[in-house]
């Protein structure tokens, strides 16, 4: 193989090398702030139940007189419409260092999209623009990346149908998880991470056969 050939193979090789540095310093960095927050005492490590958060557009099965729970339990729950809701404020206004929220919520029947919004400190109103939707993680349990930020609020979205029974074990708060997951990219990050060295690669190449034609002598002979 000349050297001519070997050349696009190492700058390929280079460009993925370049690829995963960029992402262990990247998850590194990551790591070094979530430290930070958890020393400054910020950044909660808790379980909301039903009686810590508002609910809107839900009943609890405890209070219908015709309908019984699905199981026996006060946690379950019935929504009303087809937009209920979970509120949770910090306390006294002070934002909290939130990087993942998981909701713990069995669903007798399809829930539709579950949402989370989340409001940032000095804001009164959720938009689109702040909005997470789940990954189910296991049954019952959805969890909501919101990516390492300070948080003054939270409104969950559990289902966008109504009239599902819902049991809710608890709104967790930066569940705890085993540090090293956080350099395993999330299916985003793999298409990225894949992706984008192979285009930088391409791009890179032919920015190079360009220069080297405009470099060209007239009448030199093609090696």
């Amino acid at each position: 193989m000349t050297q001519r050939e070997q050349s696009p193979a190492r700058l390929l090789g280079l460009c993925y090398l370049l690829a995963g540095l960029g992402w262990f310093f990247y998850c590194l960095l990551g790591c070094g702030v979530m430290l930070y927050h958890k020393a400054s005492g910020d950044m909660p490590q808790l379980t909301l139940s039903a009686r810590d958060l508002t609910m809107e557009s839900f009943v609890n099965y405890n209070d219908l007189e015709w309908q019984t729970a699905p199981e026996p339990g006060d946690d379950w729950y019935l929504s009303t419409d087809n937009d209920p809701k979970l509120y949770w404020e910090a306390a006294g206004e002070v934002p909290v260092y939130l990087e993942t929220v998981r909701l713990n919520a069995l669903h007798r029947l399809p829930a539709g999209s579950v949402a989370l919004y989340y409001r940032l400190p000095g804001q009164t109103e959720y938009t689109e623009a702040q909005k997470v939707y789940a990954a189910c993680t296991g049954e019952g349990e959805y969890t909501f990346d919101l990516g390492g930020r300070m948080v003054a609020a939270l409104r969950v979205d559990p289902d966008s149908v109504g009239g599902v029974p819902t049991r809710f074990t608890g709104l967790v708060l930066n569940p705890t998880g085993a540090w090293f997951l956080r350099f395993w990219p999330t299916g985003g990050a793999w298409l990225l991470l894949l992706g984008l060295p192979a285009l930088a690669a391409a791009l890179l190449g032919e920015a190079r056969g360009i220069r080297g034609f405009l470099e060209r002598k007239p009448g030199k002979e093609l090696s």
